[in-house]
């Protein structure tokens, strides 16, 4: 009979009474830091639903994917200036690289995410798929100067980026905006860029849990899927996705000085150890503004969680 009346005489008192009763103090709900930033989870249109579907995941990955992949067994190291006595050629004098295919491979028989733009092995060159659909060539009749300078640098927006796939997907294979999002963070070394590069989404592929490092870093389709539901998690997390300009609520640290970067981080409370690169602080920043603190750097990866 006590504890039935227990809970209505608690809200009648007040907090300070309410801490004498107890014996001890109360304290006020913690607060956490809220960045505008945090709204570019968002896409262009709402999500209709709350989680991924096996079928989105494989329509992505079956986009990006590559059924064969290569591989420099000398991880970057050789010059390619075929050197007398260079443990990297055949004796004919080719260069030697690993082949993995999707017809000799039971256990990735749905291909790899390719952890390289291209691959120049003299008598085979071989392109990504995923950098062929999201840097697409640009004819130079076909654009001004300024978007020659842009792509000149192999970025991608993140509004093309959603045009681009969309303009591979057929109505029957299309996929939500949460899993376009999903992705989009994903292929980003940290969740709130507007805009990647190749090389950004290189470090990204590598940096995925469950990678492959005695192909180079390659992707299958387990580890896609692992990494691509995570973070529609994580976005639902966040509040899920909502209508909205997502290019208009995002902080564009890139336009800003390092100085002022810097700025940023002491005002939120954040340590500064880390490299004073612009590139390092950007990422730091765009992390706390998409989890409300500050991550922590892989000592390998160089990836933050």
């Amino acid at each position: 009979m006590q504890q039935r009346f227990l809970a209505p005489l608690f809200l009648t008192l007040s907090s300070s009474s309410l801490s004498s009763v107890l014996g001890f103090q109360l304290r006020p709900p913690q607060t956490t830091y809220s960045s505008p930033s945090r709204v570019f989870l968002s896409a262009s249109t709402s999500s209709t639903t709350d989680t991924l579907t096996d079928t989105e995941v494989q329509t992505l990955f079956n986009l990006l994917a590559d059924s064969t992949i290569l591989y420099d067994p000398s991880r970057g190291t050789c010059c390619r200036n075929r050197c007398s006595g260079c443990t990297y050629l055949d004796p004919a004098g080719n260069f030697l690289f690993d082949e993995y295919t999707t017809n000799n491979s039971e256990e990735d028989s749905r291909g790899w995410l390719a952890p390289y733009v291209n691959v120049d092995f003299g008598e085979r060159i071989q392109t990504s798929k995923w950098s062929i659909l999201l840097f697409p060539p640009v004819s130079s009749d076909d654009c001004d100067d300024d978007n020659k300078a842009a792509k000149k640098k192999k970025e991608v927006e993140r509004k093309e980026f959603t045009t681009f796939l969309e303009q591979q997907l057929s109505s029957s294979s299309s996929v939500s905006p949460l899993a376009i999002q999903a992705l989009w963070n994903t292929l980003s070394p940290s969740v709130g860029y507007p805009r990647l590069t190749s090389t950004e989404i290189i470090r990204a592929i590598k940096g995925m849990e469950g990678a492959k490092s005695e192909m180079g870093g390659a992707v299958t389709y387990d580890t896609f899927a692992k990494n691509l539901l995570a973070a529609g998690d994580q976005i639902q997390q966040l509040g899920g996705l909502s209508d909205g300009d997502d290019e208009s609520n995002v902080v564009d640290y890139d336009a800003m000085e390092k100085e002022e970067l810097l700025d940023l981080c002491v005002e939120r409370g954040m340590k500064t150890n880390f490299p004073k690169m612009k590139r390092i602080i950007i990422e730091e920043l765009r992390f706390f503004d998409a989890n409300g603190r500050q991550g922590k750097r892989h000592p390998v990866k160089n990836t933050l969680s």
